[in-house]
C-alpha cells in the first residue's frame, strides 16, 4: 500500500476516508486524485477517490471527512473500462483524467496500474467522437438558438438563457471538432480564449449584450459558424438495430 502526505487537514481526511472505504466495501484497488492531490487545492477542493469493486455494481458516495468533502466512485473494473470508452466517444474525459492523474494507494492485483496506463494512452490519443455525434450536437445548438429567436419577443429572459446555452455548447463543440478533449466547464472560456481568441471574444460579447435583440444579433454568426445553421437542417442517423 502506498502512503502520501497532503498536509493539514487533508492527511487526516484521507485517512478517515480510507478507513470508511475499507469498512464498507471490499476494495480491490484505491486511487486518490484531484486538485488536493496535485498540490493546488482551493477552498472548494475535495478528495476524489476511485475504488475498484469486486462485485458487479457501482455506487457514488459523497461524504465529509474531517471537514474535507470527498467524492467516492465505486466501480468494477469492467465498468471503468466502459466509462473510458464513453468518455472518448463523448469527448469529455472525466474518469480518464481522474485515473490518469491519480495516485494509486492500493492495487493488490495490478488492475489499477493497467487502467492508469490505458487512461494515459487514451488521453494522449484524443477523443473518438463520431461524425454523427458531432452532427447531433450541432443540431441541438442550431435548434436551441432557433427556439430563442422564436420566443424573444414574448419571453426575453428565457430566450436570453437559451442563447447562453447555445453559446456554451458552441464552445464545447469547437474543441471536439478539432479533435481535442472538451475542457472542464469552469475552464471552458479561458481555454477557448487560448484556442481561438476571436471566437472567444465573440462569445463573451454576445453573453454580455444588454438586450435580447443585441444578444441574438451578436450570437447569430457564432452559432452559424459552429453549427452550420441557425435553425432546422437536414440530417439522419445510421440505422440502429433493435431487439424485437
Amino acid at each position: 500500500m502506498t502512503t502520501i502526505t497532503l498536509g493539514h487537514p487533508y492527511d487526516d481526511a484521507l485517512g478517515a476516508a480510507l478507513r470508511y472505504i475499507r469498512e464498507r466495501y471490499e476494495p480491490r484497488g484505491i486511487l486518490v486524485t484531484g486538485t488536493i492531490v496535485r498540490g493546488v487545492p482551493h477552498p472548494a477542493s475535495d478528495l476524489d477517490i476511485v475504488v475498484v469493486n469486486p462485485h458487479p455494481w457501482r455506487q457514488r458516495t459523497q461524504r465529509v471527512f474531517e471537514t474535507v468533502p470527498a467524492e467516492i466512485f465505486v466501480n468494477p473494473r469492467f465498468e471503468l473500462e466502459r466509462e473510458f470508452r464513453r468518455n472518448a466517444d463523448e469527448g469529455r474525459p472525466v474518469m480518464l483524467h481522474m485515473i490518469a492523474t491519480g495516485i494509486i494507494l492500493d492495487d493488490p492485483d495490478g488492475s489499477l496500474a493497467d487502467l492508469q496506463r490505458v487512461a494515459r494512452e487514451m488521453l494522449a490519443t484524443g477523443p473518438t467522437c463520431s461524425r454523427q455525434h458531432l452532427t447531433i450536437l450541432a443540431y441541438g445548438i442550431a435548434t436551441g438558438f432557433e427556439d430563442a429567436v422564436d420566443i424573444a419577443a414574448i419571453d426575453p429572459d428565457r430566450a436570453a438563457a437559451l442563447v447562453s446555452e447555445a453559446l456554451v455548447a458552441t464552445a464545447r463543440l469547437l474543441f471536439l471538432r478539432q479533435g481535442r478533449w472538451r475542457p472542464r466547464e469552469k475552464d471552458l472560456f479561458r481555454e477557448l480564449d487560448a484556442l481561438d481568441p476571436e471566437l472567444g471574444d465573440a462569445v463573451r460579447a454576445a453573453l454580455r449584450a444588454p438586450s435580447i435583440e443585441e444578444r441574438i444579433a451578436l450570437a447569430t454568426p457564432v452559432i452559424a459558424r459552429a453549427a452550420g445553421a441557425t435553425g432546422f437542417f437536414e440530417w439522419e442517423t445510421a440505422p440502429q438495430p433493435l431487439e424485437p
